[in-house]
Formats: structure tokens, sequence, C-alpha cells
């Protein structure tokens, strides 16, 4: 019996550091790219923020052989990297083989592909809205709490070992019955003041000062929100994010009232932290999480015949500018630009 966590960005080593010293009976193990292995081999995992501490001894490794047997076929591993690494994972989970997945990956569709290839009973689709940041290969920054939101993807719905090591380890834990609800709700929050903030390479609080930005925002939700309804999708509140009051504002309270409380709350929300879209299109790579929000949004509006404009647009501008084909230059700094590529301008 035994946890493993795939993935070693800031999640991962959240997951690592709260896993390791929360007097849990399971022994906890990393795997993560080999200069990740070599980071933590080399150096302590420190963590500063929220739950400050430094773990000098934690096991580590590239490769499932490479860890110590007793980890091998694991109850449980927790998958943590981006939604454009799911398929190059699946190999990994593949010679783990643990009785179950949980999988800690922002945006939709990583739960089916995962069922489809690993069998959905084995599958915990969990979201996760604690804020950290990576500052560096071995440190993190919690700079607000949060917590982990489970439900099954198959029919088996046994959630009491996720639930209960979580919870040990300082998690606020909470279990839901439509894993489609819960992804759904987080996708509405990881939305918001994200991609905007990207293809601008401005920060959150100069995106929130502008009225037509904020209207982009409000109708990339009202999109999202407009699918949700079609396939029978409600927004639930998860974990210290109410995600369902967020919906029902967007829906009914009037720009003059919720944009004030949308400028507090999400750049607030943030910690202080650039966007993860923006870091990364900051960090020159070529595949962008956008394809996992507002590129599932518009997929599943055209796949029940709806139209979502904006999300289609955030994501041609942002998936364009990642791989290279659009010039950031072309939209940074300019919001008229972006405003029209998403039928807004």
């Amino acid at each position: 019996m035994a946890i493993v966590i795939v993935g070693g960005g800031a999640i991962g080593l959240l997951l690592l550091s709260r896993l390791s010293q929360a007097g849990n009976p399971l022994p906890v193990a990393l795997l993560t790219r080999p200069n990740g292995v070599a980071a933590l081999r080399a150096n302590p995992l420190q963590v500063s923020g929220i739950g400050a501490c430094t773990l000098r001894s934690v096991i580590v490794a590239s490769r499932v052989s490479d860890l110590p047997a007793v980890f091998h076929q694991p109850a449980l591993a927790i998958l943590c990297v981006k939604g454009y690494d799911t398929h190059s994972a699946i190999p990994t989970l593949c010679d783990l083989n643990p009785t179950a997945i949980l999988t800690l990956q922002n945006g939709l569709g990583n739960e089916e592909v995962l069922a489809q290839a690993l069998g959905a009973d084995r599958i915990i689709a969990g979201a996760i809205t604690t804020s950290v940041d990576a500052t560096g290969p071995t440190t993190i920054t919690v700079t607000k709490a949060g917590g982990i939101g489970l439900a099954p993807v198959g029919n088996a719905g046994n959630l009491t070992l996720a639930e209960s090591v979580l919870s040990k380890a300082g998690f606020i834990v909470r279990c839901y019955t439509d894993y489609r609800a819960m992804k759904w709700s987080k996708a509405l929050l990881n939305m918001l003041g994200n991609a905007t903030a990207a293809i601008l390479d401005w920060p959150v609080t100069r995106v929130y000062s502008d009225h037509r930005l904020i209207a982009l925002e409000r109708a990339a939700v009202r999109e999202a929100l407009m699918v949700m309804q079609h396939i029978g999708i409600k927004p639930v509140n998860l974990p210290r994010y109410p995600a369902a009051l967020l919906a029902f504002g967007i829906r009914w309270v009037p720009p003059l009232i919720l944009d004030p409380i949308l400028r507090q709350r999400v750049a607030g929300g943030r910690g202080g932290k650039d966007p993860s879209l923006l870091r990364d299109l900051r960090a020159g790579r070529s595949r962008s999480e956008g394809e996992f929000l507002y590129g599932a949004v518009a997929a599943a509006a055209t796949g029940h015949n709806l139209s979502a404009p904006v999300n289609a647009g955030l994501w041609r501008v942002l998936g364009g500018i990642a791989r290279g084909e659009l010039s950031w230059n072309e939209y940074r700094g300019r919001p008229e630009r972006l405003l029209a590529a998403c039928s807004m301008g």
C-alpha cells in the first residue's frame, strides 16, 4: 500500500510536502522528469507561505522501475501533469498499475482520456483550489488556502482512501456525485483572468480595470454556462470557491454591481501570481492548457450545435501564439485586436 504522485510541478510538490508530513501511514513517492529528480536529490523541498516547511529527504524517481518495490502497484496514483501531457503519462500509469488514479489536472476532458485508456472505475476526478506557485525546481509558495473536490468517474465510487489521506494532509475535502459538475465549475474559475491576460501580456489587475475586457470575461463564462445548461450540468460550489454563486452572479447581477466584485475576487484570488497561461507563453511553451478550457468549451458548443465565439476566439488566438502561428506582438497591449478576434470589437 503506497501513494505515487505523477508530475513534479507546483501541485505535485505541494502534495508531496503535505502527504509526506501528515502522519499518513502510506509511504509517498514522486515521479517526475530527470532534471526534477536531480534537483530534489541535491536540494531540500522548500515550501513558503501557508504551511511553510522544509523536507530534506523525499523519495523521487523518473521511472517506475527506479522506485522501491513498495511503490509498484500502489493503492493510489495522483496525476498532476498538464492536460497536454495526459496521453504521454498513460504508459507510466500502466507501468505503475495503481488500484485508483486521482487526477488533479485543470481543464476539461482529462478524465475521459484516462477512463478510456485505464478503465473508468479506477479514475477519480479531482479539483484543487489551493493557490500555489513553483518558484524553482524545489521551491513552492502557497499563496491562498483552498481545498480539494473529489468525484468518481465510473461506477465504483470508492473515494474513501483519497478522502482520508488528503484530509490528514490538511486539505479541506468535499465529495461530489457528478464529476462533470465539479470539473466544469472549476473550469469557470480557471477561465477568469487567464487567457485575456496572457494574450495581452498584462497583469490581471490591468485587464480588470478595462470595462470592455471585463465584458469579454463575462461573455466567455456565459458561453460555458450555456453549454453546461444544454448538457444538463449545474454549477457547484468548490472548497473555498463559490463557483455556483459566481455563475449566478454572471447570469443575473447587473455589470454595475458585478464588475467591482469581479475586480476584487479575480485579481485577489490569484494570490498575486501571474496567470498560468501567461507564464506558459513567457516560457515559450508551444502547447497551452487553454486547449482544455476555452478550446474545450468551444468544441463542446460546436458538438451541440451551439455558438461560443468568445471562447473560440480566445483559444484561436492563444493557441496560435503558443504554436508560433500568430505573432504575440500583434496582440500585446492591444485589447481592440483581441476584442475583434472574439467578435466583440
